[in-house]
């Protein structure tokens, strides 16, 4: 028996042999039967990585290990493991047309977009780059709109401002005529309030808010007051019009100087597309509501100081205090029947218009030390109101108190505006310097502040 085993045993070794050498022969070295029993765990399947040419392949570890004589070489038919890349045999070049798959740990060579293993998802923030030819898909986030086509209005840089004709009638404007489209094509136009505007909440010094409705009316409230339609666009078919409605709310906006609104507009062409109108480049049209009348601020007339209180220079009229200005540059001084016109009925006589004007003599400033402070002591600043002031028997002068003798009146010429005085009973001034006076002045459209006028005051003749 002994003799049978040892027989059979060297029959075993010999076998084995002619494998190995068969082996050798096909370029593949197989584990012997003592290094197969040594594995007794699996490990995981490992991501397979690509070997350079002409290197040997280990085989892989997850595989079962064949019998003595079988080749390694896994059939051509054979699946990969799942998760794994298929390996090429020993001293076989990669197929032509496939590109090598660097390695995980590799870096990719420069100038190379590196390219993610199979079932790695790209990383965040990289997006793939389509190719020259490909379309962009509609509606991606981050492609940039062409620019849209727009009906060009040419607004030669000019301001647009709607302005009043007269104190009895809102504002109204021929957009079609104001702003001309001649583009071909253009079957009609249609304006509309901005939407931008319910962002605004000052207009000069007034808190406002507005509403917009079927985009064709304007609503404003001051102050959290009651809301008022102060503006309007009529769209139609023989044209287009802008109105600014009168009103209170309305007319203290206009008063601050500073009131606007913003309107788009579209064209609808022959074709039936809608294009949008473009102004000066804008895709809005910004329009200010001038306010009729301007308040100088330097009046027209001087004071000087030094003078008995009563004679000329310590008084000037309240016309030249304002020198008021329309919208047109056209000044009161050379169109005196605009301060009825633009004015306010005076009184209980029909037939009389003009200005209220209320000076706030309480807050007088002067600039004699070269900066801007209260006036000095021992200067008087009043006003007389022509309404309320005394005037003689013959009604030809103002009877006005004597600022130090006040049961004294001394006598300056009437006229229908009233008048600014001055007297400085202090020190003696040797330079010229300015006194600054601001005030409330109603008119036809309602009440409007003044900013600080300068009045120019001479120093004290000799």
């Amino acid at each position: 028996m002994r003799t049978s085993f040892i027989f059979i045993k060297g029959i075993l070794a010999l076998l084995l042999s002619f494998a190995l050498i068969a082996g050798c022969d096909d370029g593949v070295v197989e584990p012997s039967i003592e290094q197969e029993e040594e594995i007794s765990v699996t490990p995981e399947p490992v991501r397979a990585e690509v070997p350079p040419a002409e290197e040997e392949t280990p085989p892989a570890q997850d595989e079962e290990t064949p019998p003595a004589g079988d080749e390694a070489t896994p059939a051509a038919d054979e699946e990969t493991p799942a998760g794994d890349e298929e390996i090429p045999a020993v001293g076989e070049e990669t197929p032509a047309g496939d590109e090598e798959t660097p390695a995980a740990d590799e870096e990719t060579p420069a100038g190379d977009e590196e390219i993610p293993a199979v079932g790695e998802e790209t990383p965040a923030g990289d997006e793939e780059t389509p190719a020259d030819d490909e379309e962009t898909p509609a509606g991606d986030e981050g492609d940039s709109d062409p620019v849209a086509p727009s009906v060009p209005v040419s607004l030669d840089g000019a301001t647009i401002a709607f302005s009043p004709e007269g104190v009895d009638s809102e504002i109204t404007a021929d957009l079609k005529a104001l702003l001309p489209i001649s583009t071909e094509g253009v079957k009609s136009v249609k304006y509309f309030f901005c939407q931008e505007l319910l962002d605004i909440t000052k207009i000069g010094d007034q808190n406002v808010s507005f509403s917009i409705t079927d985009g064709i009316r304007l609503y404003a409230a001051i102050n959290d007051g009651d809301e008022q339609m102060v503006a309007y666009i009529s769209n139609t078919s023989n044209g287009n019009t802008f109105g600014y409605v009168r009103g209170p709310v309305a007319d203290a906006l206009m008063n601050t100087g500073g009131m606007f609104v913003l309107m788009k507009a579209d064209a609808l062409m022959d074709s039936g597309s809608v294009i949008g109108v473009s102004f000066d480049g804008q895709d809005h049209l910004k329009a200010e509501i001038k306010r009729p009348v301007e308040i100088a601020k330097v009046s027209s007339e001087s004071l000087i100081d030094g003078v008995d209180f009563g004679e000329k220079g310590s008084y000037i009229s309240i016309s030249d205090l304002l020198a008021p200005v329309d919208w047109r540059g056209r000044t009161f001084e050379d169109y005196p029947n605009y301060w009825g016109y633009y004015g306010v009925r005076l009184g209980s006589d029909p037939n009389v218009y003009g200005f209220e004007v209320v000076l706030d003599t309480g807050d007088v400033q002067c600039d004699i030390s070269g900066k801007r402070q209260a006036i000095l002591t021992g200067m008087y600043i009043s006003q007389i109101d022509p309404a309320k002031a005394t005037k003689s028997t013959d009604g030809k002068y103002f009877l006005v108190p004597d600022p130090l003798r006040s049961s004294r009146t001394v006598q300056i010429p009437v006229n229908r505006f009233g008048y600014l005085t001055y007297f400085n009973n202090g020190r003696v001034l040797t330079q010229d310097f300015k006194l600054y006076v601001k005030g409330t002045v109603h008119y036809g459209f309602g009440y409007l502040k003044t900013d600080w006028i300068a009045v120019p005051v001479k120093r004290t003749n000799n």
